[in-house]
């Protein structure tokens, strides 16, 4: 089977917002199984209901595979693809940065190319990371999740978006192809039940279980696995 492909473009975000929720699905792979295995930790043969998956971490062409540095957590981190060389993907995850953050011209004709070819099955975001996604306009007339402590900002920049208010109670929301969270944390347990559709209960209490988080469902309240 083909290895499952995120990309994730990379700008100022906040680094758990992202690493947050690759850490949840991280668990699940393959490899990361097998060395639990043998060191006898999970059941023998779980790595089979496990998945491959690559990351591409992807900048701006202008400036090349180069250092961006993480404001919050001063921080230079590295991409390992451009806009102009990404391979197809799978995925896109998109972090929250400060949300007055202006996506380059390039990265926001890219996630719409990707997004217009079919190519890409879904779009995550986490925190204000859909107040990036909806400079591509692809929010609009969606529902979608922000942190709530920006909504007043975000129905002013991007009033075309249907976005969901505290009172909601919701931690996440899923229009279609995108699924956006209201901040990092309530991202991984959105990328939880996503990794549940993928590979089942076992494996994603595996996952979990390595990182010591628990299922919480979309009102925040604790789902029993």
């Amino acid at each position: 089977m083909a290895p499952i492909r995120f990309g994730i473009p990379l700008y100022p975000y906040q680094a758990i917002d992202v690493m947050g929720s690759l850490d949840v699905i991280a668990g699940s792979q393959i490899n990361m199984l097998k060395i639990c295995e043998d060191m006898g930790l999970i059941s023998k043969d779980a790595h089979k209901k496990g998945m491959e998956l690559e990351f591409y971490h992807i900048q701006d062409s202008s400036t090349g595979i180069a250092p961006m540095k993480l404001d919050l957590e001063n921080i230079s981190v590295f991409g390992n693809t451009t806009c102009a060389d990404c391979p197809p993907l799978d995925y896109l995850l998109l972090g929250g940065p400060m949300p007055d953050y202006k996506m380059p011209d390039e990265m926001i004709n890219f996630i719409k190319d990707r997004v217009a070819k079919k190519e890409i099955k879904t779009v995550f975001t986490t925190c204000t990371g859909s107040l990036v996604l909806a400079q591509t306009g692809l929010l609009d007339g969606r529902r979608a999740a922000v942190n709530h402590n920006g909504i007043t900002l975000a129905e002013k920049l991007y009033p075309a978006v249907n976005w969901v208010k505290r009172s909601d109670k919701l931690n996440w929301v899923v229009d279609g192809n995108i699924w956006t969270a209201t901040t990092a944390v309530t991202g991984m347990d959105m990328f939880s039940h996503w990794l549940l559709d993928q590979c089942g209960l076992e494996i994603t209490k595996i996952s979990l279980d390595l990182l010591g988080h628990g299922l919480r469902g979309v009102d925040g309240k604790p789902v029993e696995l």
